[in-house]
């Protein structure tokens, strides 16, 4: 996923993927599923322990299906 985040066309304000959020300030986001940081939303990821922001997500499905 990395490898593919790293061609998003996106502004980069704020981080595209936050990693290993369960060491920061960031842990909340486990039990909410979520969270909102400098004006963007980020959806959490248990299996590697990120946060993702959410436009990313929209812009990663809307590539794949366009691949499809």
């Amino acid at each position: 996923m990395k490898a593919y985040i790293e061609n998003c066309p996106l502004h980069r304000n704020t981080p595209h993927i936050i990693h290993n959020i369960s060491h920061t300030q960031f842990s909340i986001a486990r039990y909410y599923g979520g969270i909102g940081f400098n004006g963007q939303n980020y959806t959490y990821f248990s299996k590697d322990d990120t946060l993702v922001r959410d436009d990313v997500l929209k812009w990663q499905k809307k590539e794949m299906e366009n691949k499809k």
